[in-house]
């Protein structure tokens, strides 16, 4: 058995669109203590590593461990139809999973197909960082956004002294750069000075999807490999793994 319970759904609903621009069809697994989801997007570009604790529901009941599989990208859809003020109750319901939203007397119900659990279990990346960088998300947001109208790559650079992000095209360039005496450049960790670069629009919807439930991110970055963006939520674990361009 499975049910949860969301006074608002907002927050929970922020996080399923931050996996749903990765994420096509995800396997939940579900225990007595969280939801965890560990998943590529279709062209084994991106992953993304995800946890919501138990504590972060109003209600949480879960006696057994349980795989759900669903589409992400219609289950954002239903809960788009959530309206202010209703409370929700989702639970597995022969097979399908039920979404109940109900303010006062009024109760409406969605039932969403479970698929088949995915046969590929995804492994956590094994990656020795070189280096990181702790930035608030609205400067990193605006920063790749910049990059965007310049190109169709970004290329990300950190060293003992400043993180960069550049970008070059036909009609120009841009880069941001943050010194160790920028506000928004929380923390600096070097152990070797490390660049990467990457296809804009992945970064770009992550960040895009992710900043809104996240203040503060992480990038741990070694040359020419995988990036690893760390996405600080009040509960839980929002985590993306992009792979690098190389020879662009």
């Amino acid at each position: 058995m499975f049910e949860i319970q969301l006074s608002s759904v907002d927050s929970f609903k922020r996080m399923i669109k931050a996996l749903s621009v990765i994420v096509e069809e995800g396997s939940f697994n579900i225990d007595e203590e969280e939801l965890k989801l560990l998943a590529m997007d279709p062209s084994h570009v991106a992953m993304v590593d995800f946890e919501l604790p138990r504590d972060f529901f109003d209600e949480y009941l879960c006696d057994e461990e349980t795989k759900l599989t669903v589409n992400i990208r219609e289950l954002l859809k239903f809960l788009d139809r959530v309206e202010r003020g209703e409370q929700v109750r989702m639970k597995l319901e022969e097979g399908r999973l039920s979404i109940e939203c109900v303010r006062g007397g009024h109760k409406r119900r969605f039932l969403i197909p479970l698929l088949e659990p995915l046969e590929e279990e995804t492994p956590t990346p094994k990656i020795f960082f070189k280096a990181s960088a702790r930035i608030l998300t609205p400067s990193l947001k605006r920063a790749i956004k910049d990059a965007s109208l310049v190109g169709e790559h970004v290329k990300l650079e950190i060293n003992e002294e400043e993180f960069k992000i550049s970008a070059e095209g036909d009609v120009g360039s841009v880069s941001s750069v943050w010194t160790l005496e920028a506000e928004d450049l929380l923390e600096l960790k070097v152990e070797e000075p490390s660049s990467a670069t990457f296809t804009l629009s992945y970064l770009q919807d992550i960040i895009n999807a992710a900043s809104a439930s996240s203040e503060v991110a992480t990038l741990e970055l070694s040359t020419d490999m995988p990036i690893k963006l760390n996405f600080e939520i009040p509960k839980g674990r929002l985590i993306y793994y992009l792979a690098p361009c190389i020879g662009v």
